[in-house]
């Protein structure tokens, strides 16, 4: 639980920083174009004075459209699910219970589309004995998936040849720039894994916690 309440952490601030970087770009674009005209109204040329006011103006409103042409307001959110995914009972054999959690950070610009995005996963299985003991200890730690890399073990089974978190790492970019309807709206099978061609060819994991995750991060975006 450790490293899952580390990564929600990193993730929200993560998509914070995202956030503050595109607005940070946008205040120092005003900031320069500010004092390129503070300097201009400083040089004497009384002859210009109107020609100087009418750029002024017209360098002010084209920041102002440009601004709201990006979509100005930036709003973060995180997202959580959490599923069992798989039990076995306890019986002459040994048991366990495996619950996986999804993590969505979001950047939202103000026309709804998705600025940035980050998803990482937590698998937590827990072995249980024929006596109803459970095998891991109170403190044990999750790596995230991200976190596992290489060592998760997917490249060899998948039939693109790539890992999880690289899959991931592609998803991430294909929801940029789309709304939460448009990322509701890819087309998946009854098991969540994408049948849209410009998807597959780097996406082949199920991406239905994936589109819940991004949806509650949107949602809750402030």
């Amino acid at each position: 639980m450790k490293k899952q309440v580390l990564f929600l952490t990193a993730a929200l601030t993560a998509a914070v920083l995202a956030g503050c970087s595109t607005t940070d770009n946008t205040g120092n674009d005003t900031q320069n174009g500010s004092s390129g005209t503070v300097v201009e109204n400083v040089v004497p040329n009384h002859g210009n004075t109107q020609q100087n006011t009418d750029n002024n103006n017209q360098n002010t409103t084209t920041d102002t459209n440009q601004n709201e042409a990006e979509g100005g307001d930036y709003k973060m959110g995180v997202g959580i699910v959490s599923r069992l995914k798989r039990a076995q009972n306890a019986g002459d054999t040994d048991g366990s219970a495996e619950i996986n959690t999804v993590v969505a950070a979001v950047t939202v610009d103000g026309e709804g589309h998705i600025a940035n995005c980050i998803i990482d996963k937590v698998e937590n299985k827990l072995p249980i004995s024929n006596t109803g003991a459970i095998g891991s200890p109170a403190n044990t730690e999750y790596s995230t998936t991200k976190e596992l890399g290489d060592s998760y073990g997917m490249k060899e089974a998948s039939p693109i040849g790539k890992e999880w978190n690289e899959q991931i790492a592609s998803f991430e970019q294909y929801v940029i720039g789309k709304t939460v309807e448009e990322v509701n709206g890819i087309k998946t099978d009854n098991q969540g894994y994408a049948e849209e061609n410009d998807l597959t060819s780097s996406v082949t994991i199920s991406i239905s916690d994936f589109q819940a995750a991004i949806t509650k991060a949107v949602e809750n975006a402030r």
